[in-house]
């Protein structure tokens, strides 16, 4: 029998899964049990979350919050029960701790709950949200029910009196809440026990509105509150697989070795925890064990010039979770762009980290005049036609294969690019060649002219 059962509802929440639990099993307080309620994930919730040491998980095919609440709890042991939400990501070794004293100190306190604090990616909305309701002093609440379960502890015996109601489609936490107070008992808001959380209470609110109150909460907080990530989700913590395919001999282009020379480039990253090269050829399978990369062998079906690049990307990401691997994101790089900006591979995994993208690629502002064909003689002009450079807004060319990064369940949907997308403006038009034999004509001929 556990003091205290943490019970985590999910559906569909392989992004946040692993930092959260990574998160509760961090804890100084152990004597405790895990069980996850989910709602029929058609991701990889739950495989993600039985890397970690679960009493027990729970599928449900109904879901409202009291009843999946109620089913949690009734499959657990513990003197006391916390509710968290699995988007919520404890901060700190002592959450559990702030969250268990309150109740341990003080019969007449039926439950606690905890501060919630964005991340550095949430919305203004709520940011704006989350900064106003969940301050920084304690209360003791003996009229106020207010009460969250995206981070509470409750009283097992008072939850055996009152359940959850298992009709309300959302607030059952008030309910149940507004029950123990007009039972006599309070509730304590502990700020200490603190967690991320990267949405808000409130949905579709004005964001221009909410600009303005989270730039006074800004000023009087300090910006670093609103700027936080949890420690496993800062670029050094999370798992980039870089892969690099190779579809027959590497190239070289006026005596360099690309392949080579992109490998090389990739293991100066600071935030790649692996790299791959997928391929068929001997000659690339040389240069991985060469340099000391991991080696994917190019299967016979992909080698059909009908697959493409998400095919393979998905290919590879199975696969390595068929090893046992399981990386947060894959970064696809292409040997055949001989030129890169410095930095680029951290500049990638820290954007995607910090702003919270799904997917993110270099693209080149082109501010040309572009014409689309419909079919037939019919042309369409794309972009802002003859303006001036100053008062047009350029159209991005994409740049997949100078490096994109995309997170695993995006690429188990077979797509290379989805979610919340973000770019990475490259100036330099040297960063759009791509290796061809007419641009190796053109660097020699370009080559022997500068020579004159």
């Amino acid at each position: 029998m556990a003091e205290i059962s943490i019970i985590i509802r999910t559906r569909n929440e392989e992004r946040w899964i692993r930092h959260c639990l990574e998160a509760v099993f961090a804890q100084e307080f152990h004597d405790f049990e895990v069980i996850l309620v989910d709602n029929r994930s058609t991701d990889r919730t739950v495989e993600a979350a039985q890397r970690f040491p679960l009493a027990r998980v729970i599928t449900i095919d109904d879901y409202l919050p009291g009843h999946a609440l109620n089913q949690g709890i009734r499959a657990s042991t513990g003197r006391y029960i916390v509710c968290l939400s699995a988007h919520c990501v404890p901060q700190g070794t002592r959450w559990l701790d702030f969250l268990h004293q309150p109740l341990a100190a003080d019969a007449r306190v039926a439950g606690v709950y905890g501060r919630q604090i964005p991340v550095a990616f949430s919305d203004d909305v709520d940011k704006r949200d989350l900064m106003i309701v969940f301050g920084q002093d304690r209360r003791v609440q003996i009229k106020d029910y207010f009460f969250h379960n995206a981070n509470s502890m409750l009283r097992r015996e008072l939850w055996e009196q009152t359940p959850f109601d298992e009709t309300v489609t959302n607030i059952e936490d008030r309910v149940w809440g507004k029950a123990m107070i007009e039972q006599g008992f309070r509730l304590v808001y502990e700020p200490e026990a603190m967690v991320y959380h990267h949405h808000g209470l409130h949905q579709g609110n004005d964001s221009q509105r909410a600009r303005g109150v989270i730039s006074i909460i800004e000023q009087v907080d300090g910006t670093e509150a609103l700027r936080g990530l949890p420690p496993s989700m800062l670029p050094e913590a999370t798992h980039v697989a870089a892969v690099v395919p190779v579809l027959g001999v590497p190239q070289t282009l006026a005596g360099r070795d690309l392949l080579s020379d992109l490998l090389r480039n990739l293991q100066r990253a600071s935030y790649l925890r692996e790299i791959h090269v997928f391929a068929e050829h001997a000659a690339a399978e040389a240069v991985a064990r060469e340099l000391g990369v991991g080696f994917l062998r190019r299967p016979p079906e992909l080698m059909s010039s009908e697959k493409g690049i998400e095919d393979v990307m998905s290919w590879c990401l199975r696969e390595l979770e068929g090893r046992g691997a399981f990386p947060d994101a894959l970064l696809y790089a292409n040997p055949l762009y001989p030129f890169r900006p410095p930095g680029l591979w951290d500049e990638l995994v820290r954007d995607a980290q910090f702003k919270g993208l799904d997917t993110i690629f270099p693209c080149f502002p082109d501010y040309g005049n572009t014409w689309w064909r419909q079919g037939g003689e019919r042309f369409t002009q794309v972009g802002e036609g003859l303006l001036p450079r100053p008062r047009k807004e350029p159209l991005y060319r994409a740049l997949y294969g100078l490096g994109c990064l995309t997170r695993a369940p995006i690429l188990r949907t077979g797509k290379l690019v989805g979610g919340r997308i973000g770019i990475l403006p490259v100036e330099d038009p040297l960063y759009t060649l791509r290796y061809s034999q007419q641009t190796a004509a053109m660097l020699t001929v370009l080559e022997r002219h500068l020579e004159r």
